[in-house]
Protein backbone atom coordinates (compact mmCIF):
# COMPACT_ATOMS: atom_id res chain seq x y z
CA UNK A 1 0.00 0.00 0.00
CA UNK A 2 2.79 2.51 1.19
CA UNK A 3 4.70 1.46 -2.26
CA UNK A 4 1.39 2.43 -4.57
CA UNK A 5 1.16 5.97 -2.56
CA UNK A 6 5.29 5.91 -3.12
CA UNK A 7 5.27 5.81 -6.52
CA UNK A 8 1.88 7.92 -7.16
CA UNK A 9 4.03 10.40 -5.35
CA UNK A 10 7.05 10.83 -7.82
CA UNK A 11 5.05 10.50 -10.45
CA UNK A 12 3.05 13.52 -9.80
CA UNK A 13 6.49 15.18 -8.53
CA UNK A 14 7.41 15.18 -11.52
CA UNK A 15 4.91 16.21 -13.60
CA UNK A 16 4.35 18.91 -11.21
CA UNK A 17 8.41 19.98 -11.84
CA UNK A 18 8.16 19.85 -15.70
CA UNK A 19 5.73 22.26 -16.05
CA UNK A 20 6.25 24.42 -12.81
CA UNK A 21 10.13 24.89 -14.17
CA UNK A 22 8.74 26.72 -16.49
CA UNK A 23 8.42 30.03 -14.17
CA UNK A 24 12.24 29.80 -13.51
CA UNK A 25 13.62 28.77 -16.76
CA UNK A 26 11.51 31.44 -19.07
CA UNK A 27 14.20 33.57 -18.07
CA UNK A 28 16.93 31.94 -19.61
CA UNK A 29 15.10 31.08 -22.48
CA UNK A 30 13.23 34.22 -23.09
CA UNK A 31 17.08 35.89 -23.44
CA UNK A 32 18.07 33.19 -25.75
CA UNK A 33 14.92 33.26 -28.11
CA UNK A 34 13.75 37.13 -27.65
CA UNK A 35 10.08 35.98 -26.08
CA UNK A 36 7.97 39.15 -24.64
CA UNK A 37 5.83 38.17 -21.36
CA UNK A 38 3.16 37.29 -23.66
CA UNK A 39 5.15 35.07 -25.54
CA UNK A 40 6.77 33.66 -22.07
CA UNK A 41 3.29 32.83 -20.79
CA UNK A 42 1.88 30.78 -23.45
CA UNK A 43 4.82 27.98 -23.62
CA UNK A 44 2.83 26.85 -20.14
CA UNK A 45 -0.52 27.90 -21.49
CA UNK A 46 0.60 25.23 -24.28
CA UNK A 47 1.58 22.54 -21.57
CA UNK A 48 -2.17 23.14 -20.79
CA UNK A 49 -4.08 23.08 -23.76
CA UNK A 50 -2.49 19.50 -24.41
CA UNK A 51 -3.21 18.65 -20.81
CA UNK A 52 -6.93 19.73 -20.42
CA UNK A 53 -7.47 17.99 -24.34
CA UNK A 54 -6.17 14.93 -22.76
CA UNK A 55 -7.17 14.56 -19.47
CA UNK A 56 -10.62 12.92 -20.14
CA UNK A 57 -9.69 10.34 -22.53
CA UNK A 58 -6.59 9.87 -20.08
CA UNK A 59 -9.48 9.10 -17.51
CA UNK A 60 -11.26 6.71 -19.30
CA UNK A 61 -8.57 4.71 -20.75
CA UNK A 62 -6.87 4.74 -16.63
CA UNK A 63 -10.46 3.39 -15.52
CA UNK A 64 -10.44 0.85 -18.73
CA UNK A 65 -6.62 -0.64 -18.18
CA UNK A 66 -5.36 0.48 -15.02
CA UNK A 67 -3.18 3.29 -13.76
CA UNK A 68 -0.34 1.08 -13.70
CA UNK A 69 0.10 0.95 -17.85
CA UNK A 70 -1.49 4.28 -18.18
CA UNK A 71 1.03 5.97 -15.88
CA UNK A 72 3.99 3.66 -17.90
CA UNK A 73 3.18 4.59 -21.00
CA UNK A 74 3.49 8.54 -20.61
CA UNK A 75 6.44 8.34 -18.38
CA UNK A 76 7.89 6.37 -22.03
CA UNK A 77 7.05 9.13 -23.81
CA UNK A 78 8.19 11.91 -21.63
CA UNK A 79 11.66 10.57 -21.88
CA UNK A 80 12.26 11.41 -25.42
CA UNK A 81 10.05 14.59 -25.93
CA UNK A 82 12.90 15.90 -22.72
CA UNK A 83 15.61 14.86 -24.24
CA UNK A 84 14.97 16.68 -27.14
CA UNK A 85 14.84 20.09 -25.09
CA UNK A 86 17.97 19.29 -23.70
CA UNK A 87 19.94 18.18 -26.92
CA UNK A 88 18.18 21.56 -28.71
CA UNK A 89 16.28 24.41 -28.34
CA UNK A 90 16.77 26.49 -31.58
CA UNK A 91 13.57 28.00 -32.10
CA UNK A 92 10.30 29.45 -30.32
CA UNK A 93 7.66 27.10 -32.17
CA UNK A 94 9.60 23.85 -31.48
CA UNK A 95 9.40 24.97 -27.77
CA UNK A 96 5.74 25.39 -27.99
CA UNK A 97 5.18 22.07 -29.82
CA UNK A 98 7.31 19.87 -27.60
CA UNK A 99 5.46 21.72 -24.36
CA UNK A 100 2.07 21.23 -26.39
CA UNK A 101 2.74 17.22 -26.35
CA UNK A 102 4.09 16.98 -22.72
CA UNK A 103 0.72 18.20 -21.83
CA UNK A 104 -1.02 15.57 -24.13
CA UNK A 105 1.02 12.89 -22.53
CA UNK A 106 1.87 13.91 -18.49
CA UNK A 107 -2.16 14.23 -18.17
CA UNK A 108 -2.11 10.73 -17.35
CA UNK A 109 -0.41 10.64 -14.17
CA UNK A 110 -1.58 12.63 -12.07
CA UNK A 111 -5.38 10.95 -12.49
CA UNK A 112 -3.49 7.49 -12.63
CA UNK A 113 -2.30 8.44 -8.95
CA UNK A 114 -5.57 9.44 -7.81
CA UNK A 115 -7.19 5.86 -9.31
CA UNK A 116 -4.33 4.57 -7.16
CA UNK A 117 -5.70 6.16 -3.75
CA UNK A 118 -9.70 5.91 -4.43
CA UNK A 119 -8.63 1.73 -4.87
CA UNK A 120 -5.97 1.55 -2.32
CA UNK A 121 -7.15 4.19 0.73
CA UNK A 122 -10.93 5.00 0.07
CA UNK A 123 -11.67 4.82 3.47
CA UNK A 124 -8.90 7.79 4.40
CA UNK A 125 -9.59 9.11 1.17
CA UNK A 126 -8.41 12.87 2.07
CA UNK A 127 -5.74 12.18 4.51
CA UNK A 128 -4.42 10.19 1.15
CA UNK A 129 -4.82 13.06 -1.24
CA UNK A 130 -3.42 15.61 0.84
CA UNK A 131 -0.17 13.55 1.09
CA UNK A 132 -0.31 12.85 -2.78
CA UNK A 133 -1.06 16.52 -3.15
CA UNK A 134 2.21 17.47 -0.98
CA UNK A 135 3.73 16.89 -4.19
CA UNK A 136 2.70 20.55 -5.31
CA UNK A 137 4.25 22.44 -2.80
CA UNK A 138 7.33 20.42 -2.25
CA UNK A 139 8.13 21.01 -6.34
CA UNK A 140 7.89 24.55 -5.25
CA UNK A 141 9.96 24.47 -2.60
CA UNK A 142 12.94 22.01 -4.76
CA UNK A 143 12.70 25.13 -7.12
CA UNK A 144 13.24 27.60 -4.99
CA UNK A 145 16.46 25.83 -3.39
CA UNK A 146 17.80 25.08 -7.26
CA UNK A 147 16.17 28.39 -9.14
CA UNK A 148 19.24 30.70 -9.12
CA UNK A 149 21.35 27.71 -10.01
CA UNK A 150 18.79 26.88 -12.95
CA UNK A 151 19.25 30.30 -14.74
CA UNK A 152 22.53 28.96 -15.99
CA UNK A 153 21.98 24.99 -15.98
CA UNK A 154 18.46 24.94 -17.81
CA UNK A 155 19.40 22.67 -20.31
CA UNK A 156 20.82 19.95 -17.73
CA UNK A 157 17.61 20.05 -16.57
CA UNK A 158 15.82 18.21 -19.17
CA UNK A 159 17.77 15.71 -19.36
CA UNK A 160 17.40 15.38 -15.38
CA UNK A 161 13.77 15.26 -15.90
CA UNK A 162 13.71 12.50 -18.66
CA UNK A 163 16.29 10.27 -16.41
CA UNK A 164 13.41 11.25 -13.49
CA UNK A 165 10.96 9.77 -16.03
CA UNK A 166 12.88 6.47 -16.84
CA UNK A 167 13.21 6.06 -12.92
CA UNK A 168 8.98 6.06 -13.07
CA UNK A 169 9.00 3.67 -16.13
CA UNK A 170 10.82 1.31 -13.63
CA UNK A 171 9.00 1.58 -10.96
CA UNK A 172 5.51 1.52 -12.43
CA UNK A 173 6.08 -2.37 -13.35
CA UNK A 174 6.41 -2.47 -9.55
CA UNK A 175 2.69 -1.07 -8.92
CA UNK A 176 0.33 -3.22 -7.09
CA UNK A 177 -3.15 -2.18 -7.64
CA UNK A 178 -6.41 -4.62 -8.08
CA UNK A 179 -7.99 -3.54 -11.07
CA UNK A 180 -11.99 -1.90 -10.36
CA UNK A 181 -12.76 -0.71 -13.60
CA UNK A 182 -16.26 0.21 -14.85
CA UNK A 183 -17.79 0.35 -18.83
CA UNK A 184 -16.29 3.61 -20.75
CA UNK A 185 -20.25 4.42 -21.09
CA UNK A 186 -21.05 4.66 -17.65
CA UNK A 187 -18.06 6.33 -17.13
CA UNK A 188 -18.63 8.68 -19.28
CA UNK A 189 -21.94 9.82 -17.80
CA UNK A 190 -19.71 11.06 -14.76
CA UNK A 191 -19.33 14.42 -16.50
CA UNK A 192 -23.38 15.16 -16.32
CA UNK A 193 -23.61 15.34 -12.60
CA UNK A 194 -24.03 18.42 -11.60
CA UNK A 195 -22.17 18.19 -8.29
CA UNK A 196 -19.45 17.18 -9.98
CA UNK A 197 -19.44 20.22 -12.64
CA UNK A 198 -19.80 22.61 -9.79
CA UNK A 199 -17.01 21.21 -7.49
CA UNK A 200 -14.63 20.77 -11.02
CA UNK A 201 -15.37 25.01 -11.56
CA UNK A 202 -14.23 25.11 -7.68
CA UNK A 203 -11.10 23.89 -8.57
CA UNK A 204 -11.24 25.49 -11.44
CA UNK A 205 -10.73 28.49 -10.36
CA UNK A 206 -8.56 26.88 -7.34
CA UNK A 207 -5.89 26.07 -9.89
CA UNK A 208 -6.43 29.63 -11.90
CA UNK A 209 -4.96 31.50 -8.99
CA UNK A 210 -2.72 28.64 -7.56
CA UNK A 211 -1.20 27.82 -10.75
CA UNK A 212 -1.03 31.54 -12.27
CA UNK A 213 1.05 32.45 -9.18
CA UNK A 214 3.30 29.97 -9.06
CA UNK A 215 4.37 30.38 -12.89
CA UNK A 216 4.87 34.13 -12.36
CA UNK A 217 5.75 34.86 -8.90
CA UNK A 218 9.45 34.31 -9.34
CA UNK A 219 9.51 36.46 -12.93
CA UNK A 220 7.19 39.09 -11.31
CA UNK A 221 9.58 39.38 -8.56
CA UNK A 222 12.40 40.10 -10.77
CA UNK A 223 11.12 41.69 -13.80
CA UNK A 224 8.39 44.34 -12.26
CA UNK A 225 9.59 44.66 -8.64
CA UNK A 226 12.79 44.74 -8.69
CA UNK A 227 13.63 42.05 -6.74
CA UNK A 228 16.98 39.94 -6.80
CA UNK A 229 16.88 36.37 -7.62
CA UNK A 230 18.28 35.36 -4.62
CA UNK A 231 15.26 37.63 -2.60
CA UNK A 232 12.22 35.84 -4.94
CA UNK A 233 13.85 32.16 -4.85
CA UNK A 234 13.68 32.62 -0.86
CA UNK A 235 10.05 34.05 -1.49
CA UNK A 236 9.21 31.45 -3.67
CA UNK A 237 10.91 28.85 -1.08
CA UNK A 238 8.43 30.55 1.97
CA UNK A 239 5.43 30.38 -0.48
CA UNK A 240 6.30 26.44 -1.06
CA UNK A 241 6.76 25.99 2.93
CA UNK A 242 3.30 27.36 3.15
CA UNK A 243 1.53 25.38 0.83
CA UNK A 244 3.29 21.98 2.26
CA UNK A 245 2.35 23.15 6.37
CA UNK A 246 -1.26 23.77 4.98
CA UNK A 247 -1.85 20.44 2.82
CA UNK A 248 -0.81 18.48 5.91
CA UNK A 249 -3.23 19.92 8.37
CA UNK A 250 -5.59 20.94 6.04
CA UNK A 251 -7.44 16.91 6.61
CA UNK A 252 -7.59 17.62 10.39
CA UNK A 253 -9.14 21.45 10.18
CA UNK A 254 -11.93 19.23 7.39
CA UNK A 255 -12.90 17.21 10.60
CA UNK A 256 -13.62 19.83 12.38
CA UNK A 257 -15.17 22.99 10.19
CA UNK A 258 -16.29 20.73 6.98
CA UNK A 259 -14.63 20.72 3.22
CA UNK A 260 -16.75 24.08 2.34
CA UNK A 261 -15.79 26.19 5.08
CA UNK A 262 -12.33 25.11 4.86
CA UNK A 263 -12.45 25.66 1.25
CA UNK A 264 -14.00 29.22 1.53
CA UNK A 265 -11.55 30.20 4.24
CA UNK A 266 -8.52 29.53 2.58
CA UNK A 267 -9.80 31.50 -0.95
CA UNK A 268 -10.67 34.76 1.11
CA UNK A 269 -7.03 34.32 2.87
CA UNK A 270 -5.11 34.35 -1.07
CA UNK A 271 -6.95 37.13 -2.06
CA UNK A 272 -6.34 39.49 0.99
CA UNK A 273 -2.24 38.36 1.13
CA UNK A 274 -2.33 39.07 -2.80
CA UNK A 275 -3.46 42.84 -1.97
CA UNK A 276 -0.95 43.06 1.17
CA UNK A 277 2.12 41.34 -0.65
CA UNK A 278 1.36 44.53 -3.15
CA UNK A 279 1.89 46.70 -0.82
CA UNK A 280 4.49 45.28 1.09
CA UNK A 281 7.88 46.11 0.91
CA UNK A 282 11.46 45.21 2.80
CA UNK A 283 11.45 41.66 4.72
CA UNK A 284 7.84 41.97 5.55
CA UNK A 285 6.98 39.88 1.83
CA UNK A 286 8.37 36.86 3.43
CA UNK A 287 5.80 35.90 6.21
CA UNK A 288 3.35 36.69 3.36
CA UNK A 289 4.59 34.44 1.07
CA UNK A 290 4.25 31.67 3.72
CA UNK A 291 0.65 33.06 4.55
CA UNK A 292 0.24 33.21 0.94
CA UNK A 293 0.92 29.85 0.29
CA UNK A 294 -0.91 28.07 3.16
CA UNK A 295 -3.97 29.95 1.41
CA UNK A 296 -3.09 29.22 -1.82
CA UNK A 297 -3.41 24.92 -1.72
CA UNK A 298 -5.16 24.19 1.43
CA UNK A 299 -8.14 23.73 -0.65
CA UNK A 300 -7.15 21.01 -3.03
CA UNK A 301 -7.34 17.77 -1.26
CA UNK A 302 -10.92 18.61 0.00
CA UNK A 303 -12.03 19.09 -3.53
CA UNK A 304 -10.48 16.45 -4.94
CA UNK A 305 -11.77 14.30 -2.41
CA UNK A 306 -15.04 15.31 -2.57
CA UNK A 307 -15.52 14.76 -6.35
CA UNK A 308 -14.15 11.32 -6.41
CA UNK A 309 -16.55 10.88 -3.89
CA UNK A 310 -18.91 11.88 -5.24
CA UNK A 311 -18.14 9.57 -8.00
CA UNK A 312 -16.91 6.42 -6.44
CA UNK A 313 -13.96 4.16 -6.71
CA UNK A 314 -14.64 2.55 -10.27
CA UNK A 315 -15.32 6.15 -11.90
CA UNK A 316 -12.27 7.70 -9.84
CA UNK A 317 -10.40 7.81 -12.77
CA UNK A 318 -12.70 9.44 -15.19
CA UNK A 319 -14.06 11.89 -12.98
CA UNK A 320 -10.19 13.15 -11.70
CA UNK A 321 -9.79 13.18 -15.64
CA UNK A 322 -12.80 15.60 -16.25
CA UNK A 323 -12.07 16.94 -12.93
CA UNK A 324 -8.49 18.25 -14.75
CA UNK A 325 -9.69 18.83 -18.15
CA UNK A 326 -11.90 21.22 -16.98
CA UNK A 327 -10.57 22.81 -14.26
CA UNK A 328 -6.89 23.07 -15.91
CA UNK A 329 -8.76 26.07 -18.25
CA UNK A 330 -7.62 27.76 -15.33
CA UNK A 331 -4.35 27.30 -15.97
CA UNK A 332 -4.61 27.41 -19.31
CA UNK A 333 -5.63 31.18 -19.37
CA UNK A 334 -4.18 32.65 -16.50
CA UNK A 335 -0.15 32.20 -18.07
CA UNK A 336 -1.02 33.91 -20.67
CA UNK A 337 -3.63 36.25 -18.85
CA UNK A 338 -1.25 37.44 -16.08
CA UNK A 339 1.32 37.78 -19.00
CA UNK A 340 -1.13 40.05 -21.20
CA UNK A 341 -1.73 41.73 -17.81
CA UNK A 342 1.69 42.63 -17.47
CA UNK A 343 2.91 43.96 -21.31
CA UNK A 344 -0.28 46.45 -21.47
CA UNK A 345 -0.09 47.48 -17.26
CA UNK A 346 3.33 46.33 -16.48
CA UNK A 347 1.71 46.47 -13.15
CA UNK A 348 3.10 44.25 -10.20
CA UNK A 349 -0.28 45.28 -8.62
CA UNK A 350 -2.78 44.24 -11.64
CA UNK A 351 -0.92 41.28 -12.33
CA UNK A 352 -1.61 40.08 -8.67
CA UNK A 353 -5.30 41.32 -8.53
CA UNK A 354 -5.75 39.27 -11.76
CA UNK A 355 -4.72 36.33 -10.01
CA UNK A 356 -8.12 36.59 -7.40
CA UNK A 357 -10.42 36.61 -10.58
CA UNK A 358 -9.93 32.49 -9.85
CA UNK A 359 -10.85 32.52 -6.37
CA UNK A 360 -14.40 34.92 -7.16
CA UNK A 361 -15.00 32.31 -9.47
CA UNK A 362 -14.78 29.41 -7.00
CA UNK A 363 -16.55 31.13 -4.30
CA UNK A 364 -19.30 31.67 -6.33
CA UNK A 365 -19.17 28.05 -7.23
CA UNK A 366 -18.48 26.91 -3.97
CA UNK A 367 -22.16 28.60 -2.93
CA UNK A 368 -23.84 27.09 -5.88
CA UNK A 369 -22.79 23.65 -4.76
Amino acid sequence: MAKNLMIGWFGTFLQLLLRLSWGVIDLPIALLLHLNSVEMGFVATAFYIGYVTSSIPWGLIIDKIGPAKSMLISSFILIFLNLILFLSINSYLLLVIIYLIDGLVAAAIFPSAMKILAVSYGNKLTFYVALLESAGPITILFLSLIATILLNTWRLFYLFISIGFLTLVILTTKLNVKNVSSEVRKSFRIIFDKKITLATLVRLGELWSTWGTTTWIFSMLVLYRHISPEFSAAFLFLFGLGQLIGILTVERLSSILGDKRVILINLLGFIILTILVIFSTGFMIFPEAFLMGIFSFSYRPPTDSLIMKIAGESKAGTSIGYANAVSQIGTLIAPTFVGFVLYITHSFAFSMISLDIGCIISIICLFLL
